[in-house]
């Protein structure tokens, strides 16, 4: 820890895009040290789901994962 800052851990996703049958774009995220795949119908809906993942984020700024 240098200079008392503590940085936070990055987040690393794993994002997959593919076209429906319907024409609209199709997404799954799944973070990349495991967990679960989550399905978003369009990119409104992964929209949504960044947005409230980065206010979550933002919210705990001293709850980082790395070594103490």
């Amino acid at each position: 820890m240098k200079g008392g800052v503590m940085r936070q851990k990055a987040v690393t996703l794993i994002v997959r895009m593919w076209q429906g049958p319907d024409g609209t774009v199709k997404v799954s995220v799944k973070p990349a040290d495991g967990g679960e795949t989550q399905h978003f119908p369009d990119l409104a809906a992964l929209l949504k789901y960044l947005e409230h993942a980065q206010e979550a984020f933002e919210e705990k700024p001293g709850a980082s994962q790395g070594l103490r």
